[in-house]
């Protein structure tokens, strides 16, 4: 009888196991059908400037991916999905794809200015030349392992961006501190940059501010008017004409002020002014003057006493030749300011030397009239070409 309940016991316990592990056993994805992109109205696109829109361009749809477990003929919801609209050149096999959008749903709405920064950006694109891209959807899948496959079509285009604001055009401080006036450039702050690249939105000014003193940013291209980078909130600017929205320096000092025209921010810090050196004169030196006795460039202000301005006409230049150029304090070959990056033009910052170190010069590749901006400070400088 011990031996019949033993027997009883040990089949009722296999049982037990196989029902576990038929119930813990993992289900097998066996199949996947990818998705796909939904028709376009159009395919054709050229780009208009919104200003300071930034419109709906297109909504791209598609199709859900499906999962088929274990054989079934039925799809299975499987989690997590993500979905990710990518866009590269058309022709490329998607050999750099950029992002557009990454989203759980099937659905993603593409903008006017989102589209036309990442083309010239991220493909190359020019402005005002129509350029031929391709879309596609990469679904991921899975928690522990991630999967991806791409959508069963691509999506061809031809977009043409427009020209946004000229990424190298001069920005200038106005406010109290040159009476309001929008159109005289001479009492205006000017601002710089850490180089010529088009992609840099950063623009800063290390100078002297007024006591009480408020103040807006003016580009070039709204000079005469005062459509400028005014307030909005706290760390945020806004391009708009408006009467108020003017920034605020209460105490008189040294600040850094920087601003990101791109993402329309802002920040506002103290500099410290201790020690710094007030140079008896600055000039710009190079072949042009035989590397002597170089042309002196006038100070701002008395306030402002570390920025520099100077208008010099180089001379016109054949073949391959330059003009290479060097700033240098009260004509010593002991305190000069050497690139660091010497192709750098218009903007560009020096380092200050004193000793026999390789001192790179700033290359101008034209001759003509040039307005000439420096910052003994913080070693940044300005190229204009005189229009």
């Amino acid at each position: 009888m011990k031996t019949y309940k033993k027997y009883i016991i040990g089949i009722l316990c296999l049982l037990g196991m196989a029902a576990c592990s038929e119930k813990d056993a993992e289900p097998v994805l066996t199949r996947v059908v990818p998705s796909a992109l939904d028709d376009f109205p159009f395919d054709d696109y050229v780009l208009q400037n919104p200003e300071d829109e930034d419109p709906l361009l297109f909504t791209v749809t598609w199709t859900e991916t499906l999962f088929y477990l274990d054989g079934s003929s039925t799809p299975m919801p499987i989690a997590p999905v993500e979905y990710t609209l990518q866009v590269d050149k058309a022709g490329n096999n998607f050999e750099s794809p950029q992002t557009l959008a990454t989203t759980s749903s099937l659905v993603a709405n593409i903008y006017t200015k989102e589209l036309n920064n990442l083309m010239e950006e991220s493909l190359d694109a020019i402005s005002g030349e129509k350029m031929d891209i391709e879309l596609r959807v990469l679904t991921s899948y899975g928690q522990n392992v991630v999967r991806e496959v791409v959508s069963s079509n691509t999506m061809k285009l031809a977009v043409t961006p427009f020209k946004d604001r000229d990424p190298l055009q001069l920005v200038y401080i106005i406010g109290d501190m040159n009476g309001w006036n929008n159109s005289n450039t001479d009492g205006m702050y000017v601002m710089f940059k850490n180089n010529s690249d088009s992609k840099n939105h950063v623009y800063t000014y290390t100078g002297y501010m007024p006591e009480n003193c408020y103040y807006k940013f003016l580009p070039k291209e709204s000079l005469g008017t005062y459509k400028a980078y005014c307030f909005k909130e706290d760390g945020k600017l806004e391009y708009v004409e408006s009467d108020g929205g003017a920034l605020h320096n209460a105490t008189a000092g040294y600040k850094t002020i920087t601003i990101n025209l791109k993402e329309l921010s802002y920040t506002v810090e103290d500099y410290d002014i201790s020690g710094a050196k007030v140079w008896g004169s600055i000039g710009l030196i190079g072949e042009f003057c035989g590397w002597d006795n170089e042309p002196l460039m006038t100070r701002f202000s008395v306030d402002n006493s570390h920025l520099w301005k100077m208008d010099i006409t180089l001379p016109a230049l054949t073949g391959n030749n330059t003009h290479p150029v060097k700033f240098r304090a009260n004509k010593s070959w002991d305190s000069r300011w050497a690139a660091t990056d010497p192709e750098s033009v218009p903007y560009g910052k020096t380092i200050f030397l004193m000793g026999d170190e390789y001192d790179p010069n700033i290359i101008l590749r034209e001759g003509g009239d040039y307005q000439v901006i420096f910052n003994d400070l913080t070693g940044h400088y300005i190229f204009r070409k005189k229009e």
